[in-house]
């Protein structure tokens, strides 16, 4: 049976991350644990973990026994959660300590995210119809433009460009940053609230209308966590090591506490609690309110964990530089990849996903160069 094999894929995560893993010594602290060169590699892992996570689902949905995949059906919010927190981390850092940020932010920040989505979405939906996918009449061109998502998994970068959007309008009008960071995370709750109240997308077979799914609100508030915490870091984290064990200690309960929780709500109560006539808010609203401390404590505890131990090499650093591609990209293969025996299937995702990343970043960088020297030789 290949679910007796499926541990070999906690195993290669575990490997990839441990390897030259290094603690601090005693009484000292890793001064760039959040940095943008410590956390590209994590999100790279992060983006890998996804994709263990949305292979269980499929397996999961298709009625199949998952084994020990089973943990990972509803576990790869949190790896979302890291990306999410770390862009708004990033964000403020960014604007705090360098001179003008905003100045040029649309055209990098923008490009760094169309244009991967587009080339991507490009490749979906060539591969997919070169895979025997039939399109409708009057349905191609919503997918191309992405007004609506052949590929659902796509929703990340539709959300944090919008998300980018209204952190630039909102810092740029707005001089108080602790005023803008209020007024920041009211835009987040709204965007989390309005996207509860619109439901689950029952009118197209890829569930691709903005905002329909609790995927789209369930970690948002992360990237406004990660602005809070770059606004106050040096007073978090001087707390942080002065009672690191207890802090740690605390975060890890709470944890694992909020995981129980979280599974409980997911099993009996849910966001699909809903049908013709009934819309289930109360249940969404009851399920988010326990999830998304889950995914707080799991990235803080991470945060935590980071103050003393760094994780990198050259595979995390590789996957980091692929990271928004492989995202983009993998819901391809996981749908049409020929393959039935479920290991070599597995083993098949990653490794075309991950080539076809690589190519596909390539190309990307290449574009977003050129966009960012056409502004170059304007002002010259």
């Amino acid at each position: 049976m290949a679910k007796e094999y499926y541990f070999i894929f906690y195993s290669a995560l575990a490997v990839i991350l441990l390897i030259g893993a290094q603690m601090a010594g005693k009484g000292r602290w890793r001064e760039e644990a959040l940095s943008f060169g410590s956390s590209k590699g994590l999100l790279g892992f992060c983006a890998v973990g996804i994709m263990l996570h949305h292979m269980s689902q499929t397996i999961y949905f298709a009625g199949e026994d998952t084994g020990i995949l089973y943990f990972m059906v509803d576990i790869g919010v949190c790896f979302v959660g890291m990306f999410f927190f770390f862009s708004g981390y990033g964000l403020y850092t960014s604007l705090r300590d360098k001179p003008d940020y905003l100045k040029g932010f649309l055209k990098k920040r923008l490009s760094s995210v169309l244009i991967p989505f587009y080339m991507c979405n490009f490749v979906f939906i060539l591969g997919s119809f070169l895979w025997g996918y039939e399109f409708k009449k009057g349905e191609l061109w919503p997918y191309v433009t992405g007004v609506i998502l052949m590929n659902s998994q796509m929703w990340y970068i539709v959300e944090i460009f919008i998300l980018y959007l209204l952190f630039y309008l909102v810092f740029r009008l707005i001089r108080n940053r602790d005023a803008a960071c209020i007024l920041y995370g009211i835009c987040v709750f709204v965007m989390m609230v309005g996207s509860l109240l619109l439901g689950h997308d029952t009118k197209t077979p890829t569930l691709g209308l903005w905002f329909h799914g609790e995927w789209w609100y369930n970690a948002t508030a992360l990237i406004w966590v990660g602005i809070l915490f770059a606004r106050w870091e040096k007073q978090i984290l001087g707390f942080v090591r002065r009672y690191y064990r207890m802090v740690l200690v605390v975060m890890l309960c709470f944890t694992v506490f909020f995981y129980h929780k979280t599974m409980y709500m997911l099993q009996h109560v849910g966001y699909w609690y809903e049908w013709d006539g009934y819309a289930g808010y109360k249940e969404k609203f009851q399920t988010l309110g326990i999830q998304v401390p889950f995914i707080l404590f799991v990235v803080l505890t991470v945060v935590v964990i980071l103050q003393k131990i760094e994780f990198g090499n050259k595979i995390m650093r590789f996957l980091g530089s692929i990271a928004i591609e492989l995202y983009l990209i993998h819901n391809l293969f996981i749908l049409y990849l020929p393959i039935r025996n479920r290991v070599f299937y597995m083993i098949g995702v990653y490794a075309a996903s991950v080539v076809t990343a690589w190519i596909l970043h390539m190309m990307d960088q290449k574009l977003i160069g050129m966009v960012m020297k056409i502004g170059r030789k304007e002002k010259l």
